[in-house]
């Protein structure tokens, strides 16, 4: 049995009873932590692969890829078309994801694409000044002391009979954990990606890899997240631990296709969309705010604030996490939510945005009101349907008031990077001016 969905949208067709049945034992068994290779940093909390909504409809959740259990699988494309997810993940990330022969198709060799695409931006990233090359200590025992005396072995060495010593020097290495993880990654991606003298890999990153190879071997050991962790970066090496643990999450994913498999055991890989979509419209939104700063909320503390606070013991109650905020000189002028979801209404939305949506930007407009008076404004960003190319209605009537003073606007974002941040530009005109004070204004905003 195999089954072919797009994410976040119905099945179609939906599954039989038997289909039906094994979607409910794929949910019970599949965690999409165990699968999901993250683009960047941290991720929110995953969601179901597939859900069966409140009136029985099958839905495919936020990820792309493919997967297999209990003999069967489930392969699920981008909505949007391959070529958007290109576009999107070549301006969030600077990467060009590599051409292959052919016509795109949506399988796992594309997937890989993807990922391989990501981790070498990545590593070479953090290579920029070289290869990891970190501290350690290294035993040596003979007659004359090489950095400082270890007492202890010293003594015991003495005390079976031996006339040596036992010293302790540091030394840089690349024999860790991080350099293991790194080429793990190369030899799995290599062997699925099956493109030949390593013409996908850019020649920073072939010269590199050699040089981690002779030290770790062609094959190592996958490390452990706990042995990870007890790697000591210096500054200049920080940037290696995010390529570390991407690393050792694409090597444990050692069959990034789904093969059929007869066990009860789940394989696969996915990508979050949303996640992308989120990278996506926070790369243009800082372009299209220059010379205004845009912060990251999802990856930036300094950003996140309490919606609560006890009057006994000041501490925090309801953690409010924007995807971006944007600033200015006298504060902050804007509070931006990227959706991965339809703007046009639905049967569950019936007025285009999702009532959850908006009780959180009404939450982050409590709390990220501009210093010093003015309109507090909240964008919510979701991507343009091509299918669907007429002007929702939410977005046609923004801006939205919550009160005299906060302000909601949404807009359904093109795909193409130039439109999109003429698009946003347009947009925050009215936010970062001085003068908030009309839907005039918003629309001069609008149209220059």
């Amino acid at each position: 049995m195999k089954l072919v969905a797009r994410d976040c949208s119905p099945l179609v067709p939906q599954p039989t009873p038997h289909e039906a049945a094994w979607l409910r034992r794929l949910i019970s068994h599949v965690d999409a932590t165990d699968l999901v290779v993250p683009l960047a940093g941290e991720r929110d909390e995953d969601e179901p692969v597939v859900y069966c909504a409140w009136d029985g409809v099958w839905w495919a959740g936020r990820y792309i890829g493919s997967l297999s259990f209990e003999g069967s699988s489930l392969t699920i494309e981008p909505r949007f078309g391959l070529e958007a997810l290109r576009d999107w993940l070549s301006e969030a990330m600077s990467v060009v994801v590599i051409d292959t022969t052919g016509d795109l198709n949506m399988n796992a060799p594309f997937i890989v694409q993807l990922l391989a695409s990501v981790w070498l931006n990545g590593f070479i990233e953090a290579a920029r000044h070289g290869l990891p090359a970190l501290r350690r200590d290294v035993a040596t025992t003979g007659s004359a002391i090489r950095g400082r005396l270890d007492v202890g072995a010293s003594l015991r060495l003495i005390a079976t009979g031996g006339d040596q010593v036992v010293s302790i020097r540091s030394e840089r290495s690349l024999q860790h954990a991080a350099s293991d993880a790194i080429v793990a990654a190369y030899q799995v991606l290599r062997r699925w990606l099956g493109v030949p003298d390593e013409k996908w890999m850019p020649p920073r990153a072939r010269e590199l890899i050699p040089q981690l190879m002779s030290v770790t071997g062609a094959r190592p050991r996958v490390p452990t997240k706990v042995e990870l962790d007890r790697v000591r970066y210096t500054p200049i090496t920080a940037r290696f631990a995010s390529i570390a643990e991407l690393s050792r999450q694409i090597a444990n994913r050692r069959g990034l296709g789904a093969d059929i498999n007869v066990s009860g055991e789940t394989k696969g890989v996915l990508l979050d969309v949303a996640e992308l979509w989120e990278l996506y419209v926070l790369s243009v939104l800082r372009k299209a705010a220059a010379p205004l700063n845009v912060i990251h909320g999802t990856r930036d503390s300094a950003s996140t604030r309490k919606l609560l606070h006890s009057d006994i013991t000041g501490h925090g109650l309801g953690t409010l996490i924007p995807d971006a905020v944007v600033y200015g000189g006298d504060g902050i002028r804007a509070v931006a939510d990227a959706k991965y979801k339809s703007l046009h209404p639905t049967r569950a939305a019936p007025n285009g945005p999702q009532r959850e949506d908006l009780y959180q930007m009404v939450a982050y407009l409590a709390r990220f009101a501009p210093g010093g008076g003015g309109t507090a404004w909240g964008l919510l960003v979701y991507p343009w349907d091509p299918a669907r190319p007429s002007v929702p209605e939410a977005e046609r009537q923004s801006p939205w008031s919550l009160d005299p003073g906060r302000k909601v606007v949404f807009t359904a974002l093109p795909h193409a990077t130039a439109e999109a941040v003429t698009t946003l530009r347009a947009l925050l005109m009215p936010m970062t001016q001085e003068r908030h004070d009309s839907r005039a204004g918003f629309l001069n905003g609008r149209t220059a």
